[in-house]
């Protein structure tokens, strides 16, 4: 008995929307060849005859989702050292909310979320041996240099990151921080080389001082990146730490693969890793590594 009232109830609702509509003329022909003209996709299909035109159908806020770090399988020359990571932003304020319109500096604020495992393939039973969840918010500025300053770009970005390794009793590592990141690019559109110079400082909050009372002088209160290379072609991502007992060092070499197989949407990527820190299990531990692999994002 509920069912059909249910269905009664549907047929209502649509018997009145129809009828509204169709008073409006949104049903005519010319209207109904105008619109599909207007959404076919690439591929001149009409629209919602893919599962992921009806996917993204009820998905409105999808659009607020893109990448943030690195996406990447790396696996090391010593299979023990084989780490992976994926990473997305989300903005909370869409760009046409009113009041993104109203206030432009909301448009600017993200969530974030990055995930980093290392993975032990070499063992029988292939375990993870760390990985880090790093839940985050952050503000962007728009470009601070003027719009005649040619090629070069300034942004600062400020936020709050935690981090924690998942686990409980002895095995539990966790942190948090406040940073600050000026981020300069210099771009040249015409040749297409890019040069990144972003510091990274920040101070602890509420660090975990049962499991890792003394991170701070392993992981330091700076990273500073050089990234340079050519948008189509390769790049070199590094990055430098400071710390109390010794320095850390990350280079990262990518290069997409359809530069060499049309097909293929994907980065192939060398790592260097000499750095303490690299995963908060073993934190005091100094990692040497050479991974090879592929990346979506670099």
């Amino acid at each position: 008995m509920i069912f059909w009232v249910l269905v009664l109830l549907c047929l209502g609702v649509y018997s009145i929307a129809f009828a509204a509509k169709q008073e409006a003329g949104h049903f005519k022909a010319r209207d109904i060849t105008s619109s599909n003209a207007k959404t076919a996709n690439a591929d001149g299909d009409l629209p919602y005859r893919t599962y992921d035109s009806l996917f993204t159908l009820s998905q409105p806020y999808i659009k607020n989702i893109s990448a943030y770090r690195p996406i990447c399988f790396l696996a090391g020359v010593d299979p023990s050292e084989t780490r992976f990571q994926f990473s997305f932003k989300y903005r909370i304020f869409n760009p046409k909310l009113s009041v993104s319109r109203k206030h432009g500096w909301l448009k600017n604020i993200y969530l974030a979320y990055t995930q980093t495992s290392f993975w032990d393939i070499a063992s029988n039973s292939a375990p993870f041996k760390d990985s880090s969840y790093k839940p985050e918010f952050f503000y962007i500025t728009e470009n601070l240099l003027k719009k005649d300053a040619g090629p070069a770009r300034l942004f600062l970005k400020a936020g709050y990151q935690h981090e924690s390794n998942g686990r409980g009793e002895d095995f539990s590592r966790s942190t948090n921080f406040l940073y600050v990141n000026p981020i300069f690019i210099f771009y040249n559109e015409k040749s297409r080389i890019g040069l990144k110079i972003a510091p990274r400082l920040w101070a602890y909050v509420a660090n975990d001082d049962d499991t890792n009372p003394d991170l701070n002088d392993f992981r330091g209160y700076f990273d500073l990146e050089v990234k340079a290379g050519i948008a189509d072609g390769f790049i070199l991502d590094t990055h430098f730490q400071s710390a109390k007992k010794g320095s850390s060092l990350f280079l990262d070499l990518s290069y997409p693969l359809n530069n060499l197989f049309e097909n293929i949407d994907l980065y192939f990527q060398v790592e260097y890793v000499n750095a303490l820190a690299e995963n908060l299990i073993n934190y005091k531990r100094r990692t040497h590594a050479l991974r090879l692999g592929f990346a979506i994002v670099r």
